[in-house]
């Protein structure tokens, strides 16, 4: 009788239960509809988060900075790993910002709580997670408006189930903006302190808990706030305090003295040269770029955050190896310098030294080009015989005064003679070189001007078209849209891309990819003992062609491995001031430092354009 009874008792609560649970089950599909329906009008992949949280950022109102480039906001990021952090910034981090961050599953109801009831006070606090602010700062912008909180939220729950709380946390000490033009912690420590935590071994300052809670500090005022200002100095100690740790330089005293951050943050105050100051060639021609492809009237209000190809550390790399290697060749009148680092895998340029719309003298660096022509249209190979004999009137001459007579085109390009290239131009004439450029999609062309001056780089053309055509034919013709400068841009306010560029391949063509392979071979022996570039083979696979104006005015350096195209070119503002005529050679220590920095001292592979190649940006 009382099983009787408690039976419908039972099935009362299996009912309730299973409604409860179908109610829960439902809610949860309808929150990952809702989770993955923001991330795909956000387009938040894993691919593209790892991405922008690992490019600077420029920010871009055209009206304003389409003639004043300089102008344009910069955030400049080095790229720490999680490993590199030292544990008290990692603690640091979390009991400023986020200290149930291992607990939450992307938000905090607590915190959010507080700081809706500390707005009715005189201390208003935020209540977002460290996924929330990675959410902001990557995906959903900071316009003032209750969906984009509720777009905040969804992303965070998004990133917390595609990355772990590990990753995020990686994410997170390079995102936020530290103070000028500094992005995440790498970038502040070295401008504030003068502290890399990526070469921890390679320096002498040691960092301190009293810098770790001075940069914690700073992600909540990156401006008013940061190490350069007394008030960090007290928010700082405070951290310290609440962390359980005893300042050693932020002692009560010393925070008291407005003088303090000078000689705390002394790097910042004698620092002459500045990362963002170094960003400067490749912030220009991002602006006009931007300009150049949203001219539309709507285009130009926009402000923009804008990521591009531009790397700091290959930029400071490039530095490194012009300061040890240049003033040689400055005090011999060469004073005007233009480099440029192109990574072949994306066709965006990595580092450069160049003002927008460079012209430079680019010597027997055009012959190659020149040779498509013979190479693609009459069927020459590495072996075709040419004459390095006087020709025309008066006879075209080299650079050492001699004639080698009868060689092959490979050894006419690794000992950059000039008369078989005159002859090849005349022979040939500019239009099968011209048409054979046009079918790899360069934009550069011999143009104007007479055609031995042309064939051996006597007159001007533009840095990019140069580079473009040796780009294309250093990655064989996987990048024939290079070298490239905008990733991408997005409307501020709303974060929705309206500008992204990919490499772009040409079709595919047997004979232009035998073509770029047989150029490979013959400018890898110009890095060869016989070569005018000896001595550039930091690893086995190098091609290069140099490049000696006639009157020496400008000397240029193009190397290429299957990882980056390395142009280097120094040039005279005042010929007739030149002290002594160097020849391009003397580029090659630069250039050969430069090469085994940004390589790593790794092997990037063969050169040569075998089947099976992968076409880059897809």
């Amino acid at each position: 009788m009382e099983e009787d009874q408690q039976a419908p008792r039972y099935r009362t609560i299996w009912l309730v239960l299973s409604f409860a649970i179908m109610i829960f089950g439902s809610a949860l599909v309808g929150v990952h509809a809702w989770v993955d329906d923001v991330a795909k009008r956000y387009g938040a992949t894993a691919e593209t988060t790892r991405e922008r949280v690992h490019s600077n950022r420029l920010i871009v109102d055209l009206p304003r900075h389409r003639d004043k480039p300089w102008n344009a906001s910069i955030e400049e990021a080095m790229y720490v790993d999680y490993d590199d952090v030292p544990p008290v910034m990692r603690e640091a981090i979390l009991t400023s910002e986020d200290s149930w961050f291992f607990y939450h599953p992307g938000f905090n109801p607590f915190a959010i709580g507080k700081a809706l009831l500390s707005q009715f006070g005189d201390d208003p606090r935020g209540g977002s997670t460290i996924t929330q602010q990675i959410a902001k700062q990557v995906y959903v912008g900071s316009r003032r408006d209750f969906r984009r909180k509720f777009d905040e939220l969804a992303i965070s729950l998004w990133l917390e189930w595609h990355f772990s709380k590990r990753e995020l946390l990686e994410f997170y000490f390079n995102t936020p903006f530290m103070g000028h033009n500094t992005k995440g912690l790498e970038a502040a420590a070295r401008y504030y302190f003068g502290y890399s935590f990526k070469r921890e071994r390679a320096q002498n300052v040691a960092f301190t808990p009293d810098m770790a809670a001075s940069l914690a500090v700073t992600i909540k005022n990156p401006t008013g706030g940061n190490p350069t200002k007394p008030r960090n100095m007290g928010e700082a100690r405070r951290l310290l305090l609440v962390m359980g740790l005893e300042p050693t330089v932020l002692t009560k005293k010393a925070v008291a003295d407005t003088k303090l951050p000078r000689r705390f943050a002394s790097h910042a105050f004698a620092k002459d040269r500045r990362l963002s100051d170094q960003f400067g060639s490749a912030r220009d021609l991002a602006v006009e770029r931007l300009d150049d492809k949203l001219g539309g009237r709507n285009a130009r209000q926009a402000s923009l955050d804008v990521v591009t190809f531009y790397s700091s550390e290959t930029q400071l790399y490039l530095e490194t190896a012009i300061e040890k290697h240049y003033p040689p060749i400055r005090s011999a009148g060469y004073d005007r310098l233009t480099a440029v680092v192109v990574d072949n895998a994306t066709g965006g340029i990595a580092a450069i030294i160049a003002p927008p719309g460079t012209t430079l003298y680019p010597g027997s660096t055009v012959k190659p080009l020149l040779s498509l022509c013979a190479i693609v249209e009459k069927g020459w190979t590495a072996q075709t015989r040419v004459d390095d004999s006087p020709y025309g009137i008066p006879p075209v001459r080299n650079g050492d005064r001699r004639y080698l007579g009868r060689i092959t085109l490979e050894q006419a390009l690794a000992a950059s003679r000039n008369p078989p290239f005159v002859r090849m131009m005349r022979t040939f004439g500019r239009s099968c070189a011209n048409e054979v450029l046009e079918r790899i999609n360069t934009t550069f062309r011999f143009a104007g001007a007479r055609d031995r001056s042309l064939a051996l780089g006597a007159e001007p053309v533009k840095l990019m078209d140069l580079l473009d055509a040796y780009v294309t034919i250093a990655t064989c013709g996987r990048v024939s849209n290079g070298p490239l400068i905008l990733k991408q841009a997005r409307d501020r306010a709303t974060q929705t891309v309206v500008l992204e560029e990919k490499a772009e391949a040409l079709p595919r063509n047997a004979k232009l990819t035998a073509a770029f392979g047989s150029l490979h071979t013959m400018l890898q022996a110009t890095t060869g003992p016989t070569g005018t570039a000896n001595g550039s083979r930091f690893v086995n696979d190098v091609a290069a062609k140099t490049g000696t104006s006639d009157d020496s005015r400008q000397i240029t350096l193009i190397t290429f491995t299957k990882a980056y195209t390395v142009l280097v070119s120094a040039a005279a503002s005042d010929p007739g001031k030149l002290k002594r005529h160097l020849s391009s050679h003397v580029l090659v220590k630069m250039v050969s430092n430069l090469n085994a920095n940004i390589h790593g001292g790794r092997d990037p592979g063969v050169l040569g354009c075998g089947p099976g190649m992968e076409v880059a940006g897809r």
